[in-house]
């Protein structure tokens, strides 16, 4: 059993708080494996292997240098290969929903627990989304979502990294599955939004533990975290890939996010 390490919550989040949270270089500390997004909601952040990646909007990916910029929302645990939790093949699968009820055997001890997973395969379709780097002042995420931009890649070979939280924790966690992707050749990813594939081999790491550092600003000190007040962002931050939306091909998509220059991050007073 481990200990998921969490960054702000989603609330926040979809409340529109993008400041950073807590440097890469300190939340690497409490992990190696893991999902969020980075400072003023700079793209899709992929922890794999003790590296920060960042699927931008623009359709590459990145690595992030650890003083360069720092996590908004995020969840990471020291992933381990446990002998007493075996890998298991998950498939065929025709969708996200599909995936999510053929993946309740990593949920080996029921779910009441959080869950970490890393998931191999070669997906028949996969579609990822992502933002550029907002600026302030910042909006909520009921608005910020209608500039998503989405990509769709077919027999592509990757590695999904995924939390499962228990409904209760809705509100500080996505509750169910939430899932990242990066490609097999690490130029690919981003936050899924809809999936289909063959066969996945999945490890799952049981979490009994969990620890949160919440944000340090005087906009998540008085803002109204209430239910109603974020369902609206909620609704879209969970919205799947738009039906009719074109594909967009990495290549077509604008250059400006993954030049543009990442903001230093300012110093914070880092506790555990």
């Amino acid at each position: 059993m481990g200990k998921l390490f969490q960054a702000s919550t989603i609330f926040a989040l979809l409340n529109g708080n993008f400041d950073y949270t807590i440097s890469i270089e300190y939340f690497l500390k409490n992990g190696d494996t893991g999902i969020g997004s980075y400072n003023g909601l700079n793209g899709e952040a992929i922890f794999l292997d003790g590296i920060a990646y960042n699927g931008t909007a623009s359709g590459q990916v990145k690595i992030m240098d650890i003083p360069q910029t720092g996590v908004t929302f995020g969840q990471i645990t020291k992933f381990a290969d446990l002998p007493e939790i075996a890998p298991i093949e998950v498939g065929p699968f025709e969708d996200f929903n599909d995936l999510s009820v053929k993946l309740a055997p990593a949920l080996v001890k029921g779910p009441n627990f959080f869950y970490m997973i890393k998931a191999t395969g070669t997906f028949t379709s996969i579609t990822v989304r992502s933002a550029y780097k907002q600026r302030k002042p910042f909006r909520p995420m009921s608005i910020v979502s209608g500039e998503l931009k989405y990509f769709t890649y077919e027999n592509i070979e990757g590695t999904l990294v995924g939390v499962y939280s228990p409904s209760f924790a809705d509100g500080l966690s996505v509750k169910g599955w939430h899932l990242h992707f990066i490609s097999a050749d690490r130029t690919k990813g981003g936050h899924v939004t809809e999936l289909k594939g063959e066969k996945l081999l999945v490890k799952s790491n049981l979490l009994d533990k969990y620890e949160i550092k919440f944000p340090n600003n005087k906009e998540y000190m008085s803002a109204d975290f209430s239910p109603d007040k974020v369902a609206e962002s909620y609704k879209a931050y969970k919205a799947p890939h738009p039906a009719l939306k074109p594909q967009v091909k990495p290549q077509e998509a604008p250059a400006e996010s993954a030049a543009e220059p990442v903001e230093a991050a300012e110093p914070v007073e880092e506790t555990k």
